[in-house]
């Protein structure tokens, strides 16, 4: 797993695994979220799907969603709506 950011077009990204570490979720909510579109336009880098580090801040809110309230991804995605 690639732990260094991404760099393309002049934004940086991260895999949703590297999030996961950092924020103590599962990757597999992270990956549930991102398929419905929460976690804006990623890419896939090495067969590894990256998110920018933009998206940080909405990852905190997704998180705190389902770490604190419970929330499970179709929950949050009602809750949140895609952008």
């Amino acid at each position: 797993m690639n732990r260094e950011p991404i760099l393309h077009e002049g934004e940086r990204y991260l895999s949703l695994e590297v999030v996961a570490e950092i924020y103590q979720v599962r990757a597999v909510v992270l990956r549930e979220v991102y398929e419905r579109g929460l976690l804006g336009e990623g890419l896939t880098h090495d067969s590894t799907v990256c998110i920018a580090t933009l998206a940080l801040d909405r990852v905190a809110t997704i998180v705190r969603l389902h770490e604190v309230h419970g929330l499970d991804p179709d929950a949050i995605a009602a809750h949140l709506g895609a952008d």
